[in-house]
C-alpha cells in the first residue's frame, strides 16, 4: 500500500492475492532436446542474453540476469511478481516478504501439479485489467507442473520464455476458469486451537489493533500470534490486476479456520491504479467521453465484480466489506476525476452485490480526494482506510483512526481505519515477534466493520424518493421543480411525462447540481414524474406521478386584425380532454381596449375570436411600425388564467376569400384557415401538436402542384400550439402581390416524420 507520513505519497506494497484457482488450459510446452542449462544466447529483448532453465523436464528460456530461486531449498523465500525471477518448486508456508511489492513485471513460477496452495487468481472480468492482462496460468500435462507467469512492459520476454505465439490467446483460457461463487458456508472452528476468542462474524465491527502482510501467514503462525500478540485483525489480499504476492496459505479453509479463531479479516483488492503511479502498475483510463470518465467507470464496475468473485471463492459472502487498495498518486483534475469516477463505480457495484465498500489510499492523494467530495452527490465508500504514518518505533498506537486528512464530521462512527506504521522505505523495519514467530507487518488501528467466513446482512442507505412539483405557464410551457434532499450519489434527474400515471416516458434529463433543480419544458403533459440517477445512469428512485393542474395558455407573439373582423387569439385549454369555456381581455397599457364573452375552445387549442370596436381597429391600423403592443388575459370558466404580451398587426383584404378547409388529424392539426405573410415573403401556419411527443413539423405550400415556398422546420411541444413558418419563392411572392383582394389560395401539407395533414388556406400579406 502507499505510504504517506506527511503530505507526499509514497509507494509501498501491493497485494497478496487469493483463491485456490482451477488449473487451466491443457497447454504443453515444448521441451529442449538437451537436459540441464544451455549456454546463454541472445533473447528477443535487445542487448539481453538468455539461458535455458530446466525443471521436471520442462525448459524455460529466460534472460540470463534473472535469479533462479529453487523453493525447496528455503521455505522462507518470498514468491513475488514485482521483480524479475524464476521460482521453481513448492512455495513455503512461512514466506518472509517485504511490504513494498506493488504491480507486476516479468516473472515465472513453476510449481508441481500436486501443489494445493493458492496461486495468483485470474481476473474474472476483462475490464478489470488492461489490454491483454498481466498474468496467465498454464497446466503442462507432459511435465505435471503449473506455470504462473506475469508481465509488465515486456510481455515478449514471457512469450519467448514459454515458447508461446500469443500471450493473449493463452490468457483467454484463464478467463474461462475464473473463481466461481460458492454456497454460503457454515463456520467451522479450527481444530486444536488454544484461542478463547469468539468467532469473528461477517460484517462485524471491530475496534482495536490489526496488521496487514504481503503473504498470508500459516495457520501455525496465526495461532502463535493469536495467543500472545495485541492484534486481532489481519489484512488479506484477495486479488486484482496489480497483485504482486502469491496467495499461498490463503484458501477457503484458512479463512474459515481463522474466522473461527476470532481473527477479523480486512479483504484487500489491488486492481488498476491511478495514472502516473510510481509502482509501474497497470493504470486506469482517464479518457473523457461525453464529459464522463466512462472507461474508468466501466473498469471500476468490473473491478468490484471481480473482487466479489474472488471473495466468494474464499467463502467471504455478502454482508462483508471489501477494500480497494488505491496506491498514492499525484493529484490533478484529470487524475483525481478519473480515480473518483472509478472508486464511485466500485462502491456502487459492491452495493448492488450486497457488499460494503472500503477504500485504502494515501492521505495525501486518494483520501484527500474522497474527503473533498464527502457530503456531495458523490457516492463515497462506506469505510475509509488512511495511510498516515508515525514512523517512531516507540510510538504507541493511536487511540482512534482520526487523521489530519479527514474532517472529524466525515465518516462518523465506526467506519475508519488508520495505517500508522509500515515496514518498508517509509518507516524501516516493522517486523514483530510473538510466540517465537517473526512477521514483517504494516500496523493498523481499526474502528470499522470487518469480514469473516460466511455471509452477513447488508444494510444499504435509506432509500427515499425524489419529488417533483408542476406549474403550467401562460405560454403553454411547464415549470418543474425537482429535488431529493440529502440523497448521496445523485447526479442527474430524468423527467418522465405522459397522458396518465401508467403511461410515462422519459422526456428530458438534467444535472442534479443544486438542492432544487428548476426545469422549463416546452410541452404540456397531464402527468409528470422524476427519477434520480447516479453517475452510471442507474435509477436510484422514482417519484410518484403528479397531475398537472388544468390551465389555459396563449401562443405566439402576434395576432392579426382585419379591417372589419375580430382578432383571433391562439388559445388552448391544457390538461383536459374536453372543450372549455374561455374569455379574453385586451389591454393597451392599463386601458381595456377589447374583451370577449365566454366562447368554446377545443381541448387542444384553437382561435378565440375577440370583437374589436372601430376605435380599437384604428389604434391598431395607425400604430407605430404597424404593430400595437398589448397585454392579453385569458380566463377559463373553471378559473384558470393566463396573461402574456402580444403584438396586434393589421392587414387588409377585399372580395371573397379563396376556398378554405381543414382536415382533422390526431398528430399535427392545422387550426388556422388564414396564413399571414410578412412583407410578402415569410409566412406561418398555426398548428397544434396533438401527440404525446413533440412535433417536428414542416410546411409545404403548393398551388396546382407547383411549390410556392421553401419550408422551415419547427418544433412544437407536445400538447402545444405554434407557428410553422416558410419563405415564399420569387414566383409565389409575385402571385401574392398580384392576388385580387390580397388573398391567395394555397394547399398546405404539414409533415411530422411519416405523419402528415393537409389544409386549404388563404395566404394574406401584411407589412
Amino acid at each position: 500500500m502507499i505510504r504517506s507520513r506527511f503530505r507526499q505519497p509514497k509507494i509501498a506494497r501491493t497485494a497478496l492475492i487469493s483463491v485456490l484457482g482451477v488449473l487451466v488450459g491443457l497447454l504443453a510446452l515444448p521441451a529442449a532436446a538437451a537436459a540441464g542449462q544451455a549456454r546463454p544466447r541472445p533473447a528477443t529483448r535487445t542487448g539481453t542474453a538468455t539461458r535455458t532453465i530446466g525443471y521436471h523436464g520442462l525448459r524455460l528460456r529466460v534472460p540470463a540476469s534473472w535469479p533462479v530461486l529453487r523453493l525447496g531449498r528455503d521455505s522462507h523465500v518470498c514468491v513475488r511478481f514485482d521483480r524479475h525471477a524464476v521460482y521453481l518448486g513448492t512455495p513455503g508456508a512461512n514466506q518472509i516478504c517485504p511490504m513494498q511489492p506493488a504491480g507486476r513485471t516479468e516473472a515465472i513460477l513453476v510449481t508441481p501439479a500436486s501443489y494445493r496452495g493458492a496461486l495468483l487468481a485470474p481476473v474474472s472480468r476483462r475490464a478489470a485489467q488492461n489490454g491483454a492482462g498481466s498474468m496467465l496460468r498454464l497446466y503442462n500435462r507432459a511435465h505435471h507442473v503449473v506455470i504462473t507467469a506475469t508481465w509488465g512492459a515486456h510481455p515478449g520476454v514471457i512469450r519467448t520464455a514459454l515458447h508461446l505465439r500469443s500471450l493473449r490467446q493463452a490468457a483467454l483460457a484463464t478467463d474461462a476458469h475464473a473463481p466461481k461463487p460458492i454456497p454460503t458456508p457454515v463456520l467451522a472452528r479450527r481444530p486444536h486451537t488454544t484461542s478463547s476468542a469468539s468467532p469473528a462474524l461477517p460484517g462485524e465491527p471491530y475496534s482495536g489493533l490489526g496488521f496487514d502482510v504481503c503473504t498470508t501467514p500459516s495457520a501455525s503462525d496465526m495461532a502463535a500470534w493469536s495467543a500472545s500478540s495485541p492484534y486481532a485483525a489481519i489484512g488479506i489480499y484477495i486479488g486484482g490486476a496489480n497483485a504482486a504476492c502469491l496467495g499461498g496459505n490463503l484458501t477457503p479453509s484458512w479463512v474459515s479456520s481463522e474466522s473461527a479463531a476470532g481473527w477479523h479479516m480486512i479483504p484487500i483488492y489491488v486492481g488498476l491504479q491511478a495514472p502516473g503511479n510510481s509502482c509501474g502498475c497497470q493504470a486506469l483510463s482517464t479518457t473523457l467521453t461525453g464529459g464522463q470518465y466512462t472507461t474508468a467507470i466501466a473498469q471500476g464496475t468490473a473491478a468490484a465484480q471481480d473482487a466479489v468473485a474472488q471473495a466468494q471463492a474464499l467463502g467471504i459472502g455478502p454482508g462483508n466489506p471489501i477494500y480497494y487498495d488505491m496506491e498514492g498518486y499525484t493529484r490533478s483534475s484529470t487524475t483525481s476525476g478519473a480515480v473518483l469516477a472509478f472508486l464511485q463505480a466500485w462502491t456502487q457495484q459492491l452495493h448492488l452485490s450486497d457488499y460494503y465498500s472500503g477504500v485504502y489510499s494515501s492521505g495525501a492523494s486518494g483520501i484527500t480526494d474522497l474527503a473533498d467530495n464527502y457530503g456531495t452527490t458523490y457516492v463515497e465508500p462506506d469505510e475509509l482506510w488512511t495511510a498516515d504514518w508515525n514512523c517512531s518505533p516507540s510510538a504507541p498506537p493511536p487511540p482512534s483512526p482520526a487523521n489530519p486528512y479527514v474532517p472529524a464530521a466525515d465518516w462518523p462512527g465506526a467506519h475508519q481505519l488508520l495505517q500508522y506504521y509500515s515496514d518498508g522505505p517509509g518507516c524501516g523495519n516493522a517486523a514483530e515477534t510473538y510466540g517465537g514467530v517473526t512477521i514483517s507487518i504494516d500496523r493498523d488501528f481499526i474502528d470499522a466493520p470487518t469480514a469473516a467466513y460466511g455471509s452477513g446482512s447488508f444494510v444499504g442507505a435509506v432509500v427515499t424518493t425524489p419529488t417533483v412539483s408542476v406549474t403550467p405557464r401562460y405560454d403553454g410551457s411547464t415549470d418543474l421543480s425537482l429535488s431529493w434532499p440529502g440523497q448521496v450519489g445523485l447526479t442527474q434527474y430524468a423527467v418522465l411525462a405522459g397522458p396518465s400515471p401508467t403511461a410515462l416516458n422519459e422526456v428530458a434529463t438534467v444535472p442534479a447540481d443544486a438542492a432544487s433543480v428548476k426545469v422549463k419544458l416546452l410541452d404540456a403533459y397531464a402527468y409528470y414524474a422524476v427519477q434520480g440517477l447516479d453517475s452510471l445512469g442507474q435509477v436510484m428512485g422514482t417519484s410518484p406521478a403528479v397531475q398537472t393542474a388544468n390551465s389555459v395558455a396563449l401562443f405566439g407573439h402576434s395576432a392579426y386584425v382585419g379591417a372589419r373582423g375580430p382578432v383571433g387569439i391562439p388559445v388552448a385549454c391544457l390538461n383536459t380532454t374536453s372543450s372549455c369555456q374561455v374569455q379574453a381581455q385586451i389591454f393597451a397599457g392599463k386601458r381595456l381596449i377589447a374583451h370577449s364573452g365566454l366562447s368554446s375552445i377545443p381541448a387542444q387549442g384553437g382561435q378565440l375570436l375577440v370583437p374589436l370596436s372601430a376605435h380599437t381597429r384604428d389604434l391598431i391600423l395607425y400604430a407605430r411600425q404597424h404593430e400595437l403592443p398589448v397585454s392579453v388575459t385569458v380566463q377559463s370558466s373553471a378559473g384558470a388564467k393566463a396573461t402574456r404580451p402580444l403584438k396586434l398587426i393589421p392587414y387588409l383584404t377585399s372580395g371573397p376569400a379563396p376556398k378554405r378547409r381543414l382536415w382533422p388529424s390526431t398528430a399535427v392539426q392545422v387550426i388556422g384557415q388564414t396564413s399571414y405573410v410578412g412583407n410578402g415573403w415569410t409566412g406561418g401556419v398555426l398548428v397544434a401538436c396533438r401527440q404525446q411527443t413533440p412535433c417536428v413539423a414542416r410546411a409545404n405550400v403548393t398551388l396546382g402542384g407547383v411549390r410556392l415556398a421553401f419550408p422551415r422546420t419547427a418544433t412544437i411541444g407536445a400538447g402545444e400550439i405554434g407557428y410553422v413558418t416558410y419563405r415564399l419563392t420569387n414566383h409565389a411572392h409575385e402571385l401574392l402581390a398580384e392576388a385580387r383582394g390580397n388573398q391567395l389560395g394555397a394547399r398546405v401539407t404539414i409533415t411530422d416524420g411519416s405523419k402528415h395533414t393537409m389544409a386549404l388556406v388563404s395566404l394574406v400579406g401584411y407589412r
